[in-house]
């Protein structure tokens, strides 16, 4: 019977953390361990840990989960290295037998056995293939490497990671998982904190744990106004994340929005905003207006950036017309996987976008009863479709005028537009 073996990866600095990041708690056990356990709980043979800084720190815990250390020499290189040492130990215990490996850095120590069994099924009914989990379409951790691909990323020189071996096999199957866990990681203090806040909501009775739940004991209203007309570049660009304020236009838009609110009766005490430079002089303008009807009582400003608009990577700020010319190739995938097409280090797709507009709701519908949001129409798409049930596809698809006002009456069922 073929086999899988379990490839951890504990070899940087933890730099960003600041802290060992194989040795600290999460959930009462150090990550490094919960990892181990999870991986041979959901049968997977063999256990490598790729070490490099601070090696001698996790000898005893390699030992006590007889596990098997690849001593990554040249750990400082950057992560790749550690996969290519991983990969090649994991080979020399395979003998041949092995069909598959489990990939999992160590800055991700969430990942259930049932996403990880869930990966072996699927593994089973396509060998060959690569397998990632993901979380509401957002991808995660473990990723489960062919053995027939090994060959492929030992011998990559490295330029762009995993991800410039992984991009070359459009057929990469993504396993949906009802797992949260998958897709946390502890890169920075900041991801540290949400894991340690997760655990403490899965072990809490009651607790809300996703949008859903929310969105499920919600019964108030909800107002999305999609923030103005932005000042004219040059030409058509990738606007994105890129800050740029508001036209004179776009303050006029606000401002109807904001009349548009006061005629709806809206009674909300904050209104909420992206970071951004045209989403938050929006929701001002439309605080001064609601504050005007409500005898001068003008509702603060809550600017978070979950409401930002999807990140556009390497295109950030660019003419269009110039990645047309300069880039067609991935312009024209863009454009066939419009949902999870994602270009650069930092760039999202629909799906980034939607985990984070969803944490969100789900941190702020519980004890509202009535949500002002000015926002960006991508996040605007998929809040809707969080409410509407709306396919994906037909979610990103809708059209919405800059300044428009979207109600969204949770207890009738009603959606306004206007």
């Amino acid at each position: 019977m073929k086999t899988s073996v379990g490839v951890i990866l504990a070899a940087g600095y933890s730099s960003r953390m600041g802290e060992f990041k194989a040795l600290l708690d999460v959930g009462g056990k150090p990550a490094a361990a919960r990892q181990a356990d999870a991986l041979r709980e959901a049968g997977v043979s063999e256990i490598v840990f790729v070490t490099g800084h601070e090696r001698e720190r996790l000898a005893d815990l390699i030992r006590a989960k007889g596990a098997v250390e690849a001593f990554n020499e040249r750990f400082a290189d950057g992560m790749f290295t550690s996969v290519k040492t991983g990969l090649e130990k994991a080979l020399s215990l395979a003998c041949g037998s092995v069909s598959a490996f489990l990939l999992l850095p160590v800055d991700c120590p969430l990942a259930s056995v049932s996403a990880i069994r869930s990966l072996l099924d699927a593994h089973m009914k396509n060998p060959g293939r690569f397998i990632v989990p993901c979380y509401r379409g957002k991808k995660g951790h473990p990723l489960l490497i062919p053995a027939e691909a090994v060959p492929e990323i030992t011998a990559h020189g490295g330029d762009g990671g995993l991800k410039a071996v992984t991009a070359g096999h459009g057929d990469m199957i993504r396993v949906e998982t009802d797992d949260e866990g998958v897709v946390l990681d502890m890169d920075s203090p900041a991801g540290y904190e949400e894991i340690k806040a997760y655990c403490a909501r899965v072990s809490a009775p009651d607790a809300i744990l996703d949008a859903r739940a929310a969105i499920r004991l919600f019964t108030g209203r909800i107002f999305l106004i999609r923030h103005g007309e932005t000042r004219e570049h040059a030409e058509k660009i990738f606007l994105g994340q890129t800050d740029v304020p508001l036209s004179d236009k776009g303050r006029e838009q606000a401002a109807a929005a904001g009349k548009k609110l006061s005629e709806r009766g809206a009674e909300a005490n904050v209104v909420y905003t992206s970071d951004l430079v045209r989403a938050s002089e929006t929701a001002e303008i439309i605080a001064k207006a609601l504050g005007a009807s409500k005898n001068g009582l003008v509702p603060s400003i809550a600017r978070d950036a979950r409401l930002r608009e999807i990140h556009l990577g390497d295109w950030e700020g660019r003419f269009i017309r110039e990645i047309k010319e300069s880039c067609p190739d991935e312009y024209a995938r863009r454009g066939e996987n419009i949902l999870t097409w994602k270009i650069g280090h930092e760039g999202e797709n629909y799906y980034d976008l939607r985990y984070r507009a969803e944490k969100w709701l789900r941190d702020t519908l519980p004890g509202a009863h009535e949500i002002v949001a000015a926002a960006h129409i991508g996040v605007i798409r998929v809040i809707l479709a969080a409410f509407s049930g709306i396919a994906p596809l037909d979610a990103w698809m809708l059209k919405i005028p800059r300044g428009s006002v979207i109600e969204l009456n949770v207890r009738s069922g009603e959606l306004l537009g206007g």
